[in-house]
C-alpha cells in the first residue's frame, strides 16, 4: 500500500488518475491502480467532490472531472504556451551538456516544423538556427524526430513533397529506408544526423508530445562534428529523451504515450 504518501499527494495521485483515464473512474478501479484502500480513495474523492474538482455520478457509481478541476485546467492553459513552459527545460538541458538546445514545433498544416525558441550555452562556437522559418521535418534529426512519429498518411505526403537534404545533398530515401530510419528512433527514443542541414555538424533531437498523445515538437541539440564522440552523441541523446518526457508531461501528454518512445 501507498500509505505513507500524504493526503496531497494522494490527492494529486487520484487527479492524475482522472485526466490519464479519460475523465471518470471508480472507487474499485482507482483502488487498484493507485494501490491504496477503497475506503482511502473514498474518502479522497469526497474531499474532491466538496471542492469542485470531481462531480459524483450515481447512477453509474463512478466520478468523473468536476467544473473546478476544468476551470483550473483551462486557466494554466491560457496562461502558459508551449514556448513558455519549455524554456525551464531549455535551460535544464543547457545546465546540464553546456549545449545550446533548441525548442521545435510541428506546424500540421504545412506539414513543416520551426525553432519556437532556444536556450544558449556558454560556448564560444555555438550554431544560430534560424528561429520561426518553416523548415522540412525529413532532414535534420530536429524533424526527423517529430516525422517519426506522425500518422502513415502523412508520412507519405511529406516523402511526396520534399527534395534532396539542404546540405549533404542526400536524395530524397525510399519508403522502406525511411521505416527503417524511423524503426530506430523509435527504438531509442531520439533522432542523430550528420550534416543534412548544417555542414560538419551533428543534430541530437528527441520528440515532444502533447494532452492528446500525438507528437508536437522536439528537443534539439547541434553540435560540431569535431567536439563530439559516438558515445557523448548517445549520452546527450538519452538526455535529451529524458527532458522530452519531462515537458511532454507538462503538456499533458499520456503517460502511456512517452512511455512508448
Amino acid at each position: 500500500m501507498n500509505s505513507r504518501l500524504g493526503p496531497v499527494v494522494r490527492s494529486l495521485n487520484v487527479v492524475r488518475l482522472l485526466a490519464e483515464s479519460g475523465g471518470r473512474t471508480t472507487i474499485q478501479a482507482a483502488s487498484a491502480v493507485l494501490d491504496l484502500a477503497p475506503s482511502t480513495v473514498h474518502r479522497l474523492l469526497d474531499i474532491l467532490v466538496r471542492d469542485g474538482m470531481v462531480e459524483r455520478d450515481k447512477a453509474e457509481r463512478s466520478y468523473r472531472i468536476g467544473p473546478e478541476l476544468f476551470g483550473i485546467a483551462a486557466r494554466i492553459v491560457e496562461r502558459n504556451d508551449m514556448r513558455t513552459l519549455a524554456l525551464p527545460v531549455l535551460h535544464e538541458v543547457v545546465e546540464l551538456c553546456d549545449e545550446t538546445c533548441f525548442l521545435g514545433v510541428y506546424l500540421p498544416i504545412p506539414r513543416k516544423m520551426i525553432f519556437a525558441e532556444k536556450a544558449d550555452s556558454s560556448q564560444l562556437l555555438r550554431y544560430q538556427l534560424p528561429m520561426n522559418m518553416p523548415m522540412s521535418v525529413l532532414w535534420g534529426a530536429s524533424g526527423l524526430a517529430i516525422l517519426a512519429y506522425l500518422p502513415q498518411d502523412q508520412i507519405t505526403q511529406i516523402l511526396a513533397e520534399e527534395g534532396p537534404a539542404p546540405n549533404s545533398g542526400e536524395p530524397v530515401p525510399s519508403r522502406a529506408t525511411l521505416d527503417r530510419q524511423i524503426a530506430k528512433i523509435r527504438a531509442r527514443g531520439f533522432a542523430i544526423t550528420h550534416g543534412q542541414k548544417l555542414v560538419n555538424a551533428v543534430g541530437i533531437s528527441a520528440p515532444v508530445f502533447g494532452a492528446s498523445g500525438t507528437v508536437v515538437g522536439s528537443l534539439v541539440i547541434t553540435v560540431p562534428h569535431s567536439m563530439i564522440s559516438a558515445a557523448n552523441e548517445q549520452r546527450l541523446g538519452y538526455l535529451l529523451s529524458d527532458k522530452a518526457t519531462m515537458l511532454s508531461y507538462c503538456l499533458g501528454a499520456p503517460v502511456q504515450t512517452q512511455n512508448s518512445k
